[in-house]
Formats: C-alpha cells, sequence, structure tokens
C-alpha cells in the first residue's frame, strides 16, 4: 500500500466515524461506533480520541457528539455562527453590559474569540478575533470557565496535555477550578494581555455551556483594582440577568 493509499484510508475512516456520530440520534458510545464503523476498535478508540484533542468530537460521559471545531471552520469560511448568539445580539447584550464583550468557544484545549462588540473592545482583541486565532485556555477567562464546565474527562486530558509546558497554569487552575464551577464565572487579570482584566459567564444551548461571553476591562492606574472589578462583576451581572431573560440589574 502507497502513502497515499494509506492516507485515503485514514481519511476514509474519520469521515466514517464523524458521519456515524452527525447522523446518530442518541450521542452513541464508543462501542456504538465501532459497531456502526465496522472499524477495529482500538483504530476506531485511536481516532475518537485524536478527534476530540482537535476539538471535532465532544465527549459528555461515555458519548460522543460533533465539536466546535467543524462549526468554527463553516464560521471561518464565512458561513453560519458557531455558537448561539449572533453579532446583533452580541452587539445588544455588551450595550446591556454598558462594556465591551467577546464571544469564545474551547476547541479542543484552546480557546478561539469568533466575535467582538462594543466601541471600547480592545484592538488586539478584535484582531484576535478577527482572525479566529487559538489562545491558551488556561491564559484566558473564557478557557478557564469552559475547562471548568466541560466533561470531566476532556478536562483531565486537556490539563494534562497543557502541564508538559505550563505547570504553573494548570496548578493555578487547579485551586479554582470548584470556585469557578459554584459561581459560573472566571477572571483573567492580564493572564493572556497585560493591558486587560475580564470575566467570563457561560452560553447555554441545550442544557450545557456551548460558549463563553467576557466582559472586558481595561488593567489602568485609574481606579483602583477593586473599583476596576466591581465595574467588571455589574457589568457581567447584567449579561447574565440579559441571557437569563430576567429583569435588569442596575
Amino acid at each position: 500500500m502507497t502513502t497515499a493509499d494509506h492516507g485515503h484510508h485514514g481519511v476514509d475512516r474519520i469521515d466514517r466515524v464523524l458521519d456515524v456520530v452527525a447522523r446518530a440520534e442518541i450521542a452513541p458510545t464508543l462501542t456504538e461506533v465501532v459497531q456502526a464503523t465496522g472499524l477495529p476498535r482500538s483504530t476506531t478508540a485511536d481516532l475518537v480520541s485524536a478527534l476530540r484533542r482537535r476539538g471535532y468530537l465532544h465527549r459528555s460521559g461515555t458519548r460522543y457528539s460533533l465539536g466546535r471545531r467543524l462549526q468554527v471552520l463553516v464560521s471561518i469560511a464565512g458561513g453560519a455562527p458557531a455558537a448561539p448568539i449572533d453579532h446583533r445580539r452580541l452587539v445588544a447584550l455588551s450595550r446591556t453590559a454598558r462594556a465591551p464583550l467577546a464571544l469564545a468557544v474551547l476547541v479542543g484545549g484552546q480557546v478561539l474569540y469568533l466575535d467582538t462588540a462594543g466601541p471600547r473592545a480592545p484592538q488586539r482583541l478584535q484582531q484576535v478575533a478577527d482572525d479566529h486565532r487559538p489562545r491558551p485556555a488556561l491564559r484566558t477567562a473564557a478557557g478557564r470557565l469552559l475547562l471548568a464546565t466541560t466533561d470531566a474527562a476532556q478536562r483531565v486530558e486537556v490539563l494534562r496535555a497543557v502541564g508538559e509546558s505550563d505547570p504553573e497554569a494548570v496548578e493555578a487552575f487547579a485551586a479554582e477550578c470548584h470556585h469557578i464551577q459554584h459561581l459560573r464565572r472566571a477572571r483573567s487579570d492580564g493572564l493572556a494581555d497585560p493591558g486587560i482584566r475580564a470575566i467570563a459567564v457561560p452560553v447555554f444551548e441545550g442544557g450545557v455551556v456551548a460558549a463563553a461571553l467576557v466582559v472586558l476591562g481595561p488593567r489602568s492606574s485609574r481606579h483602583t483594582t477593586s473599583h476596576a472589578w466591581l465595574a467588571l462583576e455589574r457589568a457581567a451581572a447584567r449579561v447574565v440577568v440579559e441571557l437569563e431573560g430576567g429583569v435588569g440589574a442596575g
């Protein structure tokens, strides 16, 4: 078998796995994917693991569904949005928050910013969103929130991989993970960008966290740290109330 033939077989197998998962009325288990594709279990397990790492599949318990990576690629190509909030809605939420917002999803072990809104949105972050540049999950408020609320098996896998290159970030996240899960929000104080502090809140779709909305603020000396965080917390609270369809917060 030539190298080209081997590559074609690999693509065919990936296509079969994704097709089975996409067509399933109930998210299938690994055993069900093996049965539906007819592939050896070891081969299927390797493919599923690789597809999970790249964000093409998402694992919840023992079942698999399509991940965000496919939707992100469509979004990059100018197609449908990869998250349950379009730009018009994001602009409206930014007005409610009275602060710039960013919309982010977790793909594999990285965060992708899909869109920003607000007249004071930092230009650097706007460029990151426009280019869909991946960012290290543990160095962003969005990534910390999305990792804390994702499937435990995926979280362990990401932390194991990140721990090889950034053990300090893994240790800090592990200490805060339960707190983030309890509050359903995460902070970042200059972790990814020394000029930005941020609070991320969840966006739910079908009862699970599908994306994160990030409320952004500058790290400047004009206000005390406590005053700056209080302003961001109030903005985040207004966003959460609006997402839940409740009565506006002050």
